[in-house]
């Protein structure tokens, strides 16, 4: 019997964490229904028995605890990473189980991509040199964990809480992809759960899509979520390119690039009010940007590429890298004249809009930190000038723009320093950067040994573990990960990191 409420402990850490766990549960239970309907083999199990332990092992830890009448940020911060922790365990249990991946460092990985809508693989092809060869349900899982990483699980836990406090804008802004969160109703409960609904409506609009273009339910179903959640899973070894169809690439370029425009700006235009998203500086160098970028990669691709195909193919590599959706039509890392590659390179650790569901370090940060330069370069010559930061005619707040550039710093921090890792294993410099970029920007493919033909069973165990780190730091845009390293419980260690982040 669920405990009373005055029974209940306070904690906010375990009534978020039980929430996810219940989340997980579904997901996996759904997913083997979907192995027991397509009768393909017994992983149904596999996936049945860790849903219901999920599910019941959530739901216990959910009644027994309540959100504390004070919640200190930190206990935000904490719940958060605890949560996608929880999530990439959980998520990595399948892939065990099944035999698919039974190296452990493997599980983990597949999971932690999945999650943070990376797309980044170390599945390979079965039988069937064109499929992975892993069965109908565990793909479904594998695609199910981009959906659910995709709007984030705690904007899904707020959505459903039935009270939702002060705090729960702290929780959506340290999962919310972009410097700021941004309420659309006073009350941050409807705000996810409007959010949620417009995320949902796009995936039912982009799978009705994908099936009348000559998709199978099934991929229909699974490309939709890979898709609108910017993950770019698939259960072919070639992506996209395997349809054959330019149908099916023009619907994925399309909703791509809808998935990597803010959430709020769709809310509203469905809503009728067109005006926010035209207006938005940041929509407008988001087209800009990917225009810009075809462009290049149309002409530093080689004469060879130069077609009406090569022209498609260059705007779904551009679309898919920007919007860090990953889906694959042509092999760049290894068709592509290196000025092409070198535009992707730049824009794999970019992202697109904020409030989308794309990684990346986000084009609002990019613009902000431009003019932030701007105003320096100025107050060289003028030291007196007092300028603001701005994006287009808003004012970035001093504390925003703190915030940006001191992100910005420990991104490029996380991005050097994991190549480096990973080109400590042995790998060519290419290989470890790009496996870098690619990872904490949440795209999926790299370029070399990791490009899009390619899968992260070229790099060693260590190196693919420095890869799920930058997955997580990209996801969760760092902050939340280094400031729950202040409550680890493992001495000296603790201390070590309160200290760091001492006033």
């Amino acid at each position: 019997m669920a405990a009373t409420k005055q029974t209940k402990h306070p904690n906010l850490i375990a009534h978020i964490v039980g929430l996810t766990l219940a989340f997980c549960g579904a997901g996996l239970t759904v997913s083997a229904f979907v192995e027991v309907v397509m009768g393909a083999s017994s992983d149904w199990i596999a996936l049945l028995v860790p849903g219901i332990i999920c599910a019941a092992a959530g739901y216990v830890l959910w009644s027994m605890t309540q959100v504390p009448e004070r919640i200190q940020s930190l206990d935000v911060f904490v719940s958060v990473t605890a949560a996608w922790v929880t999530m990439a365990v959980v998520g990595a249990v399948p892939y065990l189980l099944t035999g698919a991946l039974p190296a452990l460092d493997k599980a983990i990985f597949e999971s932690v991509s999945g999650f943070s809508t990376t797309g980044a693989t170390v599945l390979t092809a079965g039988a069937d040199p064109t499929r992975f060869g892993v069965s109908p349900g565990l793909l479904f899982w594998r695609s199910t964990s981009q959906w659910i990483g995709g709007m984030g699980v705690i904007m899904l836990v707020i959505a459903v809480l039935p009270a939702v406090g002060g705090w729960g804008m702290g929780l959506l802004q340290a999962e919310a992809p972009g410097p700021t969160g941004e309420r659309l109703t006073p009350r941050v409960k409807s705000t996810a759960r409007h959010l949620w609904a417009v995320y949902l409506a796009f995936t039912v609009v982009v799978g009705i899509a994908y099936g009348l273009a000559g998709m199978g339910l099934y991929d229909a179903i699974t490309h939709s979520f890979t898709t609108v959640s910017t993950g770019g899973f698939s259960r072919y070894t070639l992506s996209m390119a395997h349809f054959e169809s330019d149908l099916i690439e023009w619907i994925a370029i399309v909703a791509m690039f809808v998935a990597g425009t803010s959430f709020s700006l769709i809310y509203r235009l469905m809503r009728g009010r067109a005006g926010p998203l035209l207006s938005s500086v940041e929509f407008r160098f988001y087209v800009a940007l990917v225009a810009g970028a075809t462009l290049l990669c149309f002409f530093g691709a080689g004469v060879e590429h130069r077609t009406v195909d090569g022209f498609r193919g260059a705007l779904f590599s551009v679309v898919a890298i920007v919007s860090t959706t990953g889906f694959g039509t042509v092999d760049f890392a290894g068709a592509w004249a290196p000025p092409a590659q070198a535009v992707l390179l730049i824009l794999m650790p970019i992202g697109a809009m904020a409030g989308s569901t794309s990684g990346g370090v986000k084009l609002i940060r990019v613009i902000a930190v431009a003019s932030f330069a701007h105003r320096e370069t100025l107050t060289q010559l003028h030291h007196n000038m007092v300028r603001p930061v701005r994006v287009g005619a808003t004012t970035i707040e001093a504390k925003v723009a703190n915030q940006v550039v001191g992100f910005l710093v420990l991104t490029l921090a996380a991005f050097g320093g994991g190549g480096l890792l990973i080109a400590f294993t042995g790998v060519d410099i290419v290989t470890a950067f790009s496996a870098s970029a690619t990872t904490i920007g949440n795209v999926g493919p790299g370029l070399a040994d990791v490009g899009p033909r390619s899968d992260f069973n070229t790099i060693n165990a260590f190196a693919r573990m420095v890869a799920v780190v930058n997955m997580l730091l990209g996801r969760l845009e760092i902050y939340p990960i280094l400031l729950a390293l202040v409550k680890l419980p493992i001495p000296r260690v603790r201390p070590t990191f309160a200290r760091l982040f001492r006033r």
